[in-house]
């Protein structure tokens, strides 16, 4: 494998010339050849292009400048009861360098070792990945003369409760047209009714097949149901959760538990955490009414909204912040001449990296750079105007709220090439063109291009998103990066999920309860003896063979411990535990001064940083076994010793412990206490370990 600074002294120069419009032939054609045989050299390409993608990018300072640093506060775990004999030192971090952000794959099962001997590493723990060869798949020829947005004119999407009209849908940029495979077995009944599910088992079976390869087993109910729980709760499934669905013995009780959560608050909630997230960041400025834009969002998902209806109000909205939540998503982007609006708009949307062309054509397909003007060109009538008033006790003026504004401004937008020539752009959106008079709402027209009748770049982006979320790893290198220049891994399926989608009328529970219900989603995270090499972090296209094993973020491991030590039972007050909630999170941001307005989130998945800067009163109040917590009813309850252990096993890896396992906890309770009955510091040791293991903080 390249060195990845050997690797990156061979890029820089191919890098730079090609901003600067001097890339020669036999350069291109090196270029090329680095990008087609390397995943580490395609993913430097989109981060150079990221930080050097603007008219003044020399002021990133070069691929080789280090991030800003953030410090955070560590410590080695110790348990509690440890804590109170000594204090652990606690030692300053920095982040990485972006090269090692990108190419450095986390190897989570020898990098965050915790306590893992209570674990029963044959049985249920989730295994290392071994670095095998890799798994080649071919992907279909793609024409590069195939646009990389299509936009067919229709009306605006229809109104909530109401399903857009869905034509024929044309074929994907990218993706080739897919076919309804015929039925196959499905994990229960309520599966085999519906059709994308087939699909979906069918093309990545088709995969497995000419992969030579057998899919994994399938997971154990409980292991089963913590990571359906984290995908669409954001948490891992309490007790009680568990306890009912093992007791459910009917065959569709897998369906049964992806509706109850597709149900539930927690549901909404997650996902508008996860796009909130995405659209203005957990550390947004002050122009930025953040409660406002998760009540819409957390509106919109609850009441299944379809998504082309969100997106519409997202990139048309205008008003006030604070009553129309839907406005702060631009309200957020605004600065540099709308630089961010355009970049994430395309980017979150359409799955478009449009700020690779925003100073120079691409280099590997026919987008130009006029194209990222014709879109900025769109957001150029937008105004952020700010609402002041007096403080009558400082009299000072004060900010108290931010507006949206549509402007009556007509006529082109300029630019500048590399090699210094000023040309203008039109608002024009994939071979639709915008009458550029002053009384035309430009970001109306737009979002009335992007979302109306069938839309396979709207529909292709959401699934490849929403299909990451649940299984680690998108069709495509690059979640939003899609085009003829970097085919997905299952064209027809991607294809195929997109038309069903439109048909659906956008229904995003639906596209959940499809990818919930598919036999790829049922398997474990074990691989087995032919499907180790079913390894995306070897820089190929995932199979989907097995689940991949991912960290949690940073919102799903701390809603998890409080899950599983009922650490707000003891706090009482759940708006103070909110509080502590945010602030903790906000611990882990670091906001760069990027056109893309983006920010870095130093969290590393692993638990022992998580206790160690969770300081509040609640987490520790929980894990010193306060009255109504996990670990303060079990050691005041009468049971046997194993059951005290099950139950703890239970809260905290969501099964019960093997017999192995069971005899190596009770010699540990047995070292740490004194003769004579359990202490609570033994249990307290105990659950410690046990949310410091591997098991708990991955996602498997």
């Amino acid at each position: 494998m390249n060195s990845p600074h050997s690797l990156m002294d061979r890029l820089q120069p191919l890098l730079e010339a090609a901003c600067e419009d001097s890339l020669s032939p036999e350069a291109a054609l090196r270029l090329e050849a680095e990008l087609r045989d390397s995943a580490e050299a395609r993913w430097l390409y989109l981060t150079y292009m990221e930080l050097h993608g603007s008219l003044h990018w020399d002021a990133a300072g070069g691929l080789a400048a280090p991030l800003p640093e953030a410090h955070v506060a560590q410590s080695e775990p110790v348990s509690p009861a440890a804590r109170r004999r000594s204090t652990a030192a606690i030692a300053a971090t920095a982040l990485a360098l972006v090269l090692t952000v990108v190419v450095v794959p986390l190897w989570w099962g020898s990098r965050h070792a915790g306590p893992a001997a209570l674990v029963d590493k044959d049985a249920h723990s989730v295994a290392p990945q071994p670095v095998v060869d890799d798994i080649n798949t071919a992907a279909p020829h793609r024409d590069p003369g195939v646009p990389l947005i299509a936009v067919h004119p229709a009306t605006e999407p229809a109104s909530s409760g109401h399903d857009p009209s869905t034509p024929v849908t044309p074929a994907l940029p990218g993706v080739a047209a897919a076919e309804t495979p015929a039925s196959v077995d499905s994990p229960t009944a309520a599966a085999a009714k519906l059709i994308p599910v087939s699909l979906i088992n069918s093309e990545l079976a088709a995969g497995w097949r000419l992969a030579g390869i057998q899919p994994s087993a399938r997971a154990e109910d409980g292991e089963w149901l913590r990571r359906l729980t984290l995908d669409i709760a954001g948490r891992i499934p309490s007790v009680t959760e568990l306890e009912q669905f093992l007791a459910d013995r009917s065959t569709d009780r897998r369906a049964h538990a992806v509706d109850r959560l597709l149900d539930s608050p927690e549901y909404a909630r997650h996902l508008t955490t996860e796009w909130a997230n995405l659209l203005v960041g957990r550390s947004c400025g002050p122009e930025v009414d953040l409660p406002a834009l998760k009540k819409f969002l957390r509106t919109g998902f609850a009441a299944n909204r379809p998504w082309n209806e969100l997106v519409f109000d997202l990139v048309s909205a205008e008003g006030n912040g604070h009553d129309n939540g839907a406005a702060n998503f631009l309200l957020a982007h605004l600065n540099n001449q709308a630089l961010p609006a355009t970049a994430l708009t395309a980017r979150l949307f359409l799955g478009q990296q449009l700020q690779c062309v925003q100073c120079h054509k691409h280099p590997f397909n026919d987008v130009e750079q006029t194209a990222f003007w014709e879109f900025n060109s769109f957001f150029q009538q937008t105004e952020a105007v700010a609402h002041r008033q007096r403080d009558p006790k400082s009299g000072r003026e004060m900010t108290v709220g931010m507006s949206l504004v549509n402007r009556p401004a007509g006529g082109p937008t300029y630019y500048e090439t590399r090699n210094g020539l000023m040309k203008v752009a039109f608002p024009r959106y994939g071979g639709s063109e915008v009458d550029p008079a002053p009384e035309v709402n430009r970001r109306r027209e737009l979002a009335r291009l992007m979302t109306s009748g069938d839309q396979p770049q709207l529909a292709a982006a959401f699934i490849n998103r929403i299909w990451e979320q649940f299984f680690g790893h998108s069709f495509t290198r690059g979640v939003d990066d899609l085009g003829p220049h970097n085919p997905p891994s299952h064209p027809q399926l991607l294809a195929g999920l997109s038309r069903e989608f439109i048909q659906s009328g956008y229904d995003v529970k639906q596209l959940i309860r499809w990818i919930c219900l598919s036999d790829a989603y049922q398997l474990s995270s074990r691989p087995n003896d032919t499907n180790r090499g079913d390894d995306p972090e070897l820089g190929e296209l995932p199979l989907f063979s097995r689940i991949y094993v991912r960290s949690m973020t940073a919102e799903q491991l701390y809603d998890s411990l409080l899950t599983a030590t009922r650490a707000t039972q003891a706090a009482g007050d759940w708006t103070r535990a909110e509080s502590q909630r945010q602030a903790w999170l906000e611990q882990f941001i670091v906001t760069f001064g990027t056109e893309e307005n983006d920010e870095a989130n130093t969290f590393d998945g692993t638990v022992s940083q998580a206790l160690a800067m969770m300081n509040g009163d609640v987490v520790q109040t929980a894990l010193a076994a306060a009255p109504g917590t996990v670990l303060g009813d079990v050691v005041r309850d009468r049971s046997t010793e194993a059951e005290k252990i099950r139950r703890l096993c239970q809260a905290a890896l969501s099964r019960t412990p093997t017999q192995r396992e069971m005899t190596s906890m009770k010699r540990l309770l047995a070292r740490a206490s004194r003769p004579g009955p359990r202490s609570t510091e033994a249990y307290e040791d105990l659950f410690w370990a046990l949310l410091n293991s591997n098991e708990f903080a991955l996602l498997h």
